[in-house]
């Protein structure tokens, strides 16, 4: 009975250390590295010189500006910023190292996103290649996945680029 005794309290103390390891690891708090929460954007706009000249709001679905741009010609350099719901700025130690921006243009032969080293990652200029009008999709990639995306360039509410001629 004594043997018996001994190994139940040995049994229920090895199953009481084992269930406190396990809620342990399970703590997201435990691991802030691996489990990291971060701010999900609702929000992107892009700015020119300050101003905001496209956006578009996830949960609303409401795309508001384009983009406008020359023949041979290249815009100002544009500048990605992201909000949440609230309309407060995700900032840039939000959006870690894996994060990029990425893009998908409907018609590469009317114009062409180009971004450089110098530009930064969450800047870049759009460059006129044809009259026409076309369409862009961005998407806030984290590593390998859309955390983030604007309409799809087939879909209605797309971003548009317009390229015109020159007036001259």
């Amino acid at each position: 009975m004594n043997i018996s005794t001994n190994i139940s309290n040995k049994l229920i103390a090895l199953t009481f250390t084992v269930v406190i390891l396990f809620a342990g690891c399970n703590n997201l708090a435990s691991n802030d590295d691996d489990h990291e929460e971060h701010t999900e954007p609702d929000t992107i706009e892009f700015l020119i010189n300050g101003d905001v000249i496209v956006s578009y709001t996830y949960s609303s679905k409401i795309t508001e500006g384009q983009f406008n741009v020359t023949v041979g010609e290249q815009t100002p350099l544009i500048t990605a910023e992201f909000k949440d719901e609230d309309g407060n700025e995700v900032h840039d130690e939000d959006l870690r190292d894996e994060y990029s921006l990425d893009w998908e243009i409907a018609n590469a032969d009317i114009a062409e996103v180009v971004q450089t080293d110098s530009d930064g990652r969450w800047q870049f200029h759009i460059t006129g290649k044809a009259a026409g009008e076309t369409a862009v999709k961005f998407t806030l990639d984290h590593n390998g996945h859309p955390d983030f995306q604007t309409p799809g360039t087939e879909q209605d509410n797309a971003i548009t680029i317009q390229v015109t001629e020159s007036s001259q």
